[in-house]
């Protein structure tokens, strides 16, 4: 094969093994974190998975977005919620603000209270204080384990406004959440190397 004609494979089929690692939901972007309150390793284009709406009503302004990655080896799912840019998170210390639930509300996996000990669930509030005040935030990361499968992903945090704190969540809240799938298939490793034998004979 000609050098032209097996490079221009090469760049096209590493495209590919690119674009399949992107957060395509119901699937989330496959990889780790580091829970500890900066989101800098996060890329907020890749990552994305659902946007978070007022009372978790789409018909309402989107106040939060999650953002998802897992780590097959170790079956752990982190998370990163980042606040809308004019939407402030609040920190009620009288009730549970921040949290992920996995098909049912009642069913949450990671809360503010989980502590970060490097074991999942792992919790971290990013930028508390930023703006002075200890009760708002920017959003939180955030780490649990969860078996590849299908199930229903939940987002929730709090926000404060003029009127008071109100809920951002993720559509379908209180009942139910978007659709989540992990799927750790190896046939895309497996399939990888095939096409690069394939291209170098």
């Amino acid at each position: 094969m000609r050098l032209p004609i097996r490079i221009g494979i090469l760049v096209a089929f590493l495209l590919f093994i690119a674009s399949a690692a992107l957060a395509t939901p119901p699937q989330p972007t496959y990889g780790t974190a580091n829970v500890d309150g900066n989101p800098g390793e996060w890329n907020l284009v890749n990552d994305f998975f659902s946007l978070m709406y007022r009372a978790g009503n789409p018909s309402k302004p989107v106040e939060s977005r999650a953002y998802l990655r897992y780590d097959c080896s170790t079956q752990t799912m982190y998370v990163l919620v980042l606040m809308e840019p004019n939407s402030v998170g609040y920190i009620d210390p009288n009730m549970q603000t921040a949290w992920v639930a996995i098909n049912a509300q009642n069913n949450k996996v990671v809360t503010e209270n989980s502590g970060d000990d490097g074991i999942p669930p792992d919790f971290e509030w990013v930028g508390q204080g930023y703006d002075g005040d200890p009760q708002h935030v920017r959003g939180y990361e955030a780490s649990f384990t969860i078996a590849p499968g299908s199930y229903n992903i939940i987002f929730h945090i709090d926000v404060i406004d003029s009127s008071g704190g109100q809920t951002s969540a993720s559509p379908g809240f209180p009942g139910t959440g978007p659709p989540l799938v992990i799927d750790c298939s190896t046939g895309v490793q497996k399939s990888s190397w095939g096409v690069l034998k394939l291209i170098y004979r």
